[in-house]
Formats: structure tokens, C-alpha cells, sequence
């Protein structure tokens, strides 16, 4: 019998915060250890990324490698991150929707799944990297060429910041709209630009909403780093710190997936009154 109890719960034209943080816990907290062991494997290689480039930074410093090197080794680093961490959001997108559904997540189907899409999901990836960039790098240039056109220091100096604050609400407006791109992909079977339109029209009416549990999300995740790390340095130096890194980010990772699943659901429910079995009929 399908399950419409989550659907029955609110209506078309209604999606909030409030809802899809109470239901991401519970999904989350139904599905921990197995949620928890995808985000360490998805964020290990950020994390050691981290390890790694801070280390770089005092070779640099003393001429015994160089930037050129050291940026290539970056990129490869945050290639691969962005690599496990799409998949890993596609895992946890189909765990969570099996959850909701009230069947059993198995960790090797929302696997196979995550395999299925890995070429999509990998171009999307990369696609909202180099968008977010152009778009950032425009603003920028905009703005630059202004403050030349004004020619004196303090409108340059204005200018300045006016183009990273631009830049910023710019990346924002997009991050806002590609919300949910990754559900889009993977349960619309769409590929990355078409997700993206996907994601946009998904959004459209509810940004502000999204935006401010974006917001939420964001600043918890920087308080709730910053103190542990803080704390774990004085104790343990690098490797405590290290694995307390890692540790967070597993879990606010797999949290952030698990929303971005069920805010999918919601606005499909708000937008086409569509109920959990429908849209995950795609699983079966």
C-alpha cells in the first residue's frame, strides 16, 4: 500500500523549514551508523586535503617546493573531493527516500544506484563549480571595470568590496536555486543541466525559505567546527584535531544530504502534489 502519511502531513503550495529539519533528523537518526560511515568515507579526502595543504604552505614558504606544484596537487585533491561527495549525496538520497517510504535502506542498492548515476552526478559537479566561478569572475570583472572608469583610490578600494560582496550574493542566488539539482539528477534521471533546471523551478517561490535553512545550516556547521577543533588542538595537536575534523564533517555532511533529500520530496509535494511513492517509484 503506498505510503502517502508523509505527503498527508501538508499540501500543495507548502513547504517548511521547520518540517524538513524534523524530518531529516528522524531519517537521520533511524539510518546513523550507516549514514555516518558514507560521510567519513565522502569527506576523508577533503579532510586530508586540509592536512595536506597546510603542511604545503610551510614548504612554499621556504622554497623547498612550488606554488605551480602545489596547485596542481590541489586541484586533483578537490577533483576528487567533489567526486565522493556527489556520490555520497546520491547514497544517502536513496537511503533516505527508502526511510520515508518505510522500507529498509540497504546500503549495497543505494550503492548500485550511486553507480548508476556516477557520470551525471560527476558533471554536475563539475558543471556548478565552473558556473559558480564564471559568474563570480563576471561580477568581479564588472565591478573592476567600474571602479577604472572612476579613477581614484577610495572608489577602487569600494569597488573592491562591492565586487566580493556581489560575487558572494551571486553564489548564493545560485547555490539557492541548485538546492535540490543533485535529486533532480538522481531521481529524475536528468542530466546536469537540464537538474539544474530541474532544481530552479523546484525552488522558485520557497528561495527565501531555502536560503535561510542553507543559512542555518552553514553557520551551525562553522560554530560546531571551529569549537571542536579548537578544543581537540590543545588535547591531542594534529591527529585529534584531524579525527575530530573528519569526525564533524561526516556527520554534517550526511545530515546536509539527508535535507537536501527530503526538501526534494516537499517541494515536489508543494509543487505538484505529488506523494513519497510516486516520486520514488523510480527506485523500484
Amino acid at each position: 500500500m503506498a505510503n502517502t502519511a508523509m505527503s498527508d502531513a501538508f499540501g500543495i503550495g507548502d513547504f517548511r523549514v521547520g518540517r524538513v529539519l524534523n524530518q531529516s533528523a528522524s531519517v537521520f537518526q533511524r539510518n546513523f551508523p550507516a549514514l555516518f560511515v558514507i560521510g567519513i568515507v565522502a569527506y576523508l579526502p577533503l579532510q586530508l586535503f586540509n592536512l595536506w595543504f597546510a603542511t604545503q604552505a610551510q614548504l612554499i614558504s621556504v622554497g623547498a617546493i612550488s606554488a605551480a606544484q602545489v596547485g596542481l596537487f590541489a586541484f586533483l585533491f578537490l577533483f576528487v573531493s567533489i567526486v565522493f561527495s556527489m556520490f555520497s549525496q546520491a547514497i544517502i538520497l536513496h537511503m533516505a527516500f527508502q526511510n520515508m517510504r518505510n522500507l529498509s535502506a540497504n546500503i549495497l542498492d543505494s550503492l548500485k544506484l550511486g553507480l548508476s548515476r556516477f557520470f551525471p552526478l560527476l558533471l554536475l559537479g563539475i558543471c556548478i563549480g565552473i558556473l559558480m566561478i564564471l559568474v563570480a569572475m563576471a561580477v568581479g570583472l564588472a565591478v573592476g571595470v567600474t571602479a577604472l572608469i572612476l579613477g581614484n583610490t577610495i572608489s577602487s578600494v569600494l569597488a573592491g568590496i562591492a565586487a566580493v560582496l556581489l560575487a558572494l550574493v551571486a553564489v548564493a542566488l545560485l547555490y539557492t536555486m541548485w538546492f535540490v539539482a543533485v535529486a533532480a539528477c538522481v531521481v529524475d534521471r536528468r542530466w546536469p543541466f537540464s537538474a539544474l533546471r530541474r532544481s530552479a523551478q523546484l525552488t522558485k517561490g520557497f528561495r527565501w525559505r531555502i536560503f535561510g535553512l542553507i543559512l542555518l545550516l552553514l553557520v551551525t556547521s562553522t560554530i560546531v567546527s571551529f569549537t571542536v577543533k579548537l578544543l581537540a588542538s590543545p588535547l591531542g595537536g594534529i591527529p585529534l584535531t584531524f579525527v575530530a575534523g573528519l569526525t564533524w564533517a561526516a556527520v554534517i555532511g550526511a545530515f546536509y544530504a539527508t535535507v537536501v533529500a527530503v526538501s526534494y520530496h516537499d517541494l515536489r509535494v508543494a509543487k505538484e502534489g505529488m506523494d513519497i511513492e510516486q516520486i520514488a517509484a523510480v527506485f523500484d
